[in-house]
């Protein structure tokens, strides 16, 4: 599959495809909101603007590769810094991905995670021919869940130990959305 790399436009956002010139600002939004990423994102555990750096190097080659599409969110009115990551890690072989996002912690409940999450959700289903998208939130992870939930994700069940934080396993449920299913 052959898919450009283009920006999306949302209502309030732009999600522009990972590319190394997002490097230290994507590194400034993730230093800003280590306290409450760690627990739940095992890549923060020993993150760094070297490693954030390497994260966006290799963004193009896993787009070019069908491993992931990656996504900086940001504010679309204005020139700003990042907001945070959303990305689709697609199931070779399957009509399927996995998605995944984080916001800053400062720009947190004001709906910009369901925003662009939903954007990804219409790419997974529209132009990739998804049937299918699973996400998984830490048990304890109200957030995530919450916007899970508001993208019409079905909660499936709870996995023991499956989910790796800075701090180690933890127990997360997985979601699905299906392409039949309706979304809010």
């Amino acid at each position: 599959m052959f898919l450009p790399r283009e920006p999306i436009l949302t209502r309030r956002l732009r999600l522009e495809p990972v590319a190394p010139s997002h490097a230290e600002p994507l590194w400034e939004a993730i230093d800003a909101s280590l306290p409450e990423l760690r627990p739940w994102m095992g890549w923060a555990q020993n993150v760094s603007l070297e490693s954030t750096r390497e994260f966006a190097a290799g963004a193009e080659q896993r787009w070019d590769f069908d491993v992931a599409l990656e996504y900086v969110v940001f504010a679309a009115q204005e020139q700003s810094s990042p907001l945070g990551t959303v990305g689709l890690h697609l199931k070779h072989n399957l009509p399927r991905s996995d998605i995944g996002y984080w916001m800053r912690s400062d720009h947190t409940r004001r709906g910009y995670t369901t925003e662009a999450a939903s954007a990804l959700l219409d790419l997974a289903f529209t132009t990739l021919g998804n049937f299918r998208v699973e996400l998984r939130a830490g048990a304890a992870n109200i957030a995530s869940r919450r916007v899970a939930e508001k993208l019409g994700f079905r909660q499936e069940g709870r996995l023991r130990a499956a989910c790796l934080g800075a701090y180690g396993m933890y127990d997360c449920y997985i979601y699905g959305l299906l392409a039949t299913d309706s979304r809010p």
